[in-house]
């Protein structure tokens, strides 16, 4: 009888650890999203082409370390990247990183290609 209360104490602590998990994961992205809104942090804004899909910008940007997240109130959709050594000091790297991660959202479509152009190039 003990070993099924084991189990079901196993399984509910485990539940525990993913909530927690992942609502410390939300907490952070809502944390950088409220960063990068702000008009005092130097950011770059990517306008995502159609059909291109901006988790893989975010995935690599986040993995070279840069905080980045995707404004919901833009359209088309747009990507704040934070430039911690200012926006002419990390902005061919981050055009980089971009251009690395173009990719559309259907599996084996060909990759979009566009020049990454910012915002403030227009």
């Amino acid at each position: 009888m003990a070993f099924p209360i084991v189990i079901l104490l196993a399984v509910v602590v485990l539940a525990l650890v993913v909530l927690y998990v992942v609502r410390e994961q939300v907490r952070h992205r809502a944390r950088v999203d409220e960063e990068l809104h702000d008009e005092r942090v130097p950011t770059l804004e990517y306008a995502v082409p159609t059909g291109q899909d901006p988790a893989l910008i975010l995935a690599a940007l986040e993995r070279d370390g840069y905080a980045a997240t995707v404004d919901t109130q833009a359209a088309p959709q747009v990507v704040l990247i934070r430039c911690p050594a200012g926006l002419d000091r990390d902005r061919a790297h981050v055009r980089s990183v971009i251009a690395s991660a173009q990719g559309t959202v259907q599996e084996g479509s060909p990759p979009v290609r566009t020049d990454v152009r910012f915002a403030d190039e227009a």
